[in-house]
């Protein structure tokens, strides 16, 4: 049976503009149903403060609650081999954070969310697939150390599809590599989800579960940008127009979704990620209680 938690970014607002601390956050997750929690440091820096982990640490003990991956931006593509150097370091650096947090796995991302959409063609994924796998095969020696299995997500507009991201999978078997498998991230890249999880479920460690309301490109909504997905519409690769929705609410099937999980056996975390318009307590509790509720439906 997995464990149902959210993503501490799916709140991130409260703490990204000072109303809340991170152990607000963690308390207000596990009274509200979640068994478990990714971190994300958004407004979050556990290397200015390191003390921010014995806290977070402490918190989540109290509420009974386990702190269980960490999600990190990153970006080691379409930069210098020193840039690239240094991407690595601070990676690493995060990975020392999540051992010290005691995590099982650490999702780390390879291409930059904003980079130029035009930019990520299948040309250049296979141009770049060569550091994609040694970074990833450096990261995965790293993390090996400390028991964390690096995992690689179905995120924003160029390392993303089922292809793609099977294709990154197949060639590093055998490493101490998984996968974050998001199941509407799919959409950003004008993929089916509920099809796109079928041909990914076999490489998931952990899985994100989100929704998203999808326009056509002939349907313009209005306040639309290619990347602020944080509130508002944004672009997909092709043009579509999606906005974040609360899980079971948008234009995604969540229950063939949830079907799809269920039938392969999964038994691993699944973690809320709620980035859409309305309050983000509400939406994240509400997301929450309904992944919980079709669980035991479907």
């Amino acid at each position: 049976m997995p464990k149902f938690g959210v993503s501490i970014y799916s709140i991130s607002r409260k703490i990204m503009n000072g109303e809340w601390t991170a152990m607000q956050g963690i308390r207000w997750l596990a009274e509200n149903g979640a068994e478990v929690i990714e971190i994300v440091p958004f407004g979050i820096d556990f290397i200015k403060e390191p003390d921010l982990i014995g806290k977070c640490l402490d918190a989540a003990a109290v509420c009974g609650v386990k702190i269980d991956n960490f999600s990190l931006n990153a970006n080691f593509l379409q930069i210098t081999d020193e840039q690239h150097a240094a991407e690595v370091a601070r990676v690493k650096q995060y990975v020392d954070i999540s051992a010290k947090l005691g995590v099982s796995t650490m999702r780390v991302d390879c291409a930059g969310f904003r980079r130029p959409i035009e930019t990520n063609t299948t040309a250049n994924f296979i141009r770049e697939l060569p550091v994609i796998i040694s970074t990833y095969q450096d990261l995965c020696g790293y993390a090996a150390k400390y028991g964390i299995m690096i995992l690689l997500e179905n995120h924003g507009f160029h390392v993303n599809g089922s292809e793609r991201t099977a294709f990154i999978h197949e060639a590093m078997k055998g490493a101490n590599f998984g996968g974050q498998l998001d199941c509407g991230n799919f959409a950003c890249v004008d993929d089916i989800p509920e099809a796109a999880v079928k041909m990914n479920m076999a490489y998931a460690a952990t899985i994100h579960m989100k929704d998203f309301y999808i326009r056509s490109e002939s349907r313009n909504p209005g306040d639309a940008s290619q990347f602020d997905c944080s509130n508002s519409w944004f672009r997909s690769r092709s043009g579509n127009y999606l906005r974040g929705a609360i899980l079971g609410q948008g234009d995604l099937d969540i229950p063939a979704v949830i079907r799809t999980i269920k039938k392969y056996g999964f038994d691993g975390n699944i973690f809320i990620e709620f980035e859409g318009m309305e309050d983000c307590l509400y939406g994240t509790k509400v997301s929450l209680d309904n992944l919980k509720r079709i669980w035991t439906e479907v």
